[in-house]
Parts: C-alpha cells; structure tokens; sequence
C-alpha cells in the first residue's frame, strides 16, 4: 500500500527524513550563516566592541541578538509578519533604525579623538560590568536599529518558520537554534580573530579604526534613513523592496 504523498515527502530515506528536527536545524544554520557573513550593523558593533574588551564581545553580542530573535520568532507565530510587510511600518522602521545607527557611529567617531587602548586580557575579570554591558547592548541596538533584520524575518524568517512547523511540531524553535547558531559561530569566530590582532595593535591604529567603524556605521545608518522613502510607497515583502546590503536572503542583517 503506498504512503500518502505528505508522508512519502516527510519521510525519505535520508536521516533528517527520520528527524526532521537535523534537516530543520541544518536549514536554519546555513540560510542563517549567509545572512550573518553579509556586512551589517551587527558585524560592525562586535568588531568594535571586540577591539575593545576582546573575544568575549562575540558571544555576549549574538546573546541579547538571539533573544530579539527568539522574541521575533514567538510575535510572528501571533501575526506580525502581516504588520511589517504594511509600507508605513517598514518605512517608520527603516527611518528610526538609520538614525539610532547614526547616532552610534558618531559615537564612535566623537570618542576616537581621547579612545585609549584597553588592556589585552580578554576575560570578564578585566572588564568593568559597564565593559561587558557593551556587547550586549551594542548587540540590541544593532539589531533594532537594522530595518532590513525586521524585513528579512517578515518575508525570508516567516516563510521558513512556516516550512518548519510543517516538518516538526517544534520546527519554529528548532530552526531558531540554528539560526542563532549560526550566528554565534561567526561572531565568535570574528571576535577571537580581532582579539588575537590586539596585540598587534597600538592607539593610534585603535583610534583609526574607530574612525573607520564609526564612518561604517553612519553610512549604514544614512542608507536605511533614506531607504524609508521607498519602504513606504510599497509592500516591504516585494523583490524590488527586499535589496539591502546582500539582497534580502544577507540583507546585512548581521
């Protein structure tokens, strides 16, 4: 007797036809993996912060993003896709998201001018709780400042989430984890790398790269603010919307 088709589709020979939860996870960590490679706010954020209380800030950075994720994850399983696809909220979003990115890489740029390098332990014991408060606020600011994160999970995020809960009933929270896996992954791995560069680096460099992060982020900031125009005459889900900084599959989300 042949299966149904939904059973023949769900099944399979392949491992993750028996767990369904591997290939939900392996889904989320790969799409998740090129978002977080194309250059956003998020990248810019920990590199800084890792320049400055070292490999730690990748870790706490993607802790407070995962949240705001697992947050987004929960709000479109209530219905906000449909209310971030409307032009005024994307176009609102993408307005108030450029300047808080503006406001942070001017930050940058004001304090470079008297910036001292910190020491180069790397551990928590060495940093001040305001040192360590930095990654994780840098990493909620970011992300809420990047108008393009909430169009990625209003379109690409939400149609994935969907395909997931059709292959598991936990599929939602299983592509979440692999999602923040991925991200976790790389910023770590940028972190560790610009914290072993410390070493190499001397307060004038440190304050030329401030400067220079700093200019990043104000540009990204300006391109989002003046992106608000053209979120607003359409549907945030359309192709023509969709191409920030790596299309919408990156979009500069991380």
């Amino acid at each position: 007797m042949k299966r149904p088709a939904s059973a023949r589709l769900r099944g399979g020979g392949a491992p993750w036809g028996r767990r369904p939860w591997i290939r939900v996870f392996a889904t989320a960590f790969v799409v998740g993996f090129s978002g977080a490679l194309s250059p956003g706010p998020l990248t810019v954020a920990t590199i800084h912060e890792a320049a400055r209380i070292g490999w730690v800030a990748g870790p706490l950075a993607t802790l407070t993003h995962g949240l705001l994720e697992l947050l987004m994850v929960a709000a479109l399983g209530l219905g906000l896709s449909r209310v971030l696809r409307r032009g005024a909220v994307a176009g609102t979003i993408a307005l108030a998201g450029g300047l808080v990115l503006v406001w942070m890489g001017w930050t940058m740029i004001a304090g470079a001018p008297a910036a001292v390098l910190p020491g180069l332990g790397c551990g928590p014991e060495e940093g001040s709780s305001y040192a360590l408060g930095g990654p994780l606020l840098a990493g909620i600011l970011a992300t809420l400042g990047n108008p393009y994160w909430f169009l990625w999970w209003a379109t690409v995020g939400a149609s994935q989430l969907a395909w997931s809960r059709e292959r598991t009933p936990g599929g939602p929270l299983t592509f979440w984890a692999g999602h923040v896996m991925a991200d976790l992954v790389w910023l770590a791995a940028l972190a560790a790398a610009v914290a072993t560069g410390r070493r190499l680096l001397t307060d004038a460099i440190y304050r030329g790269l401030l400067y220079l992060l700093g200019a990043a982020m104000v540009l990204l900031g300006v391109y989002f603010a003046a992106s608000a125009a053209r979120l607003y005459r359409g549907p945030a889900g359309s192709g023509r919307q969709s191409a920030g900084p790596g299309g919408i599959a990156g979009t500069g989300r991380e």
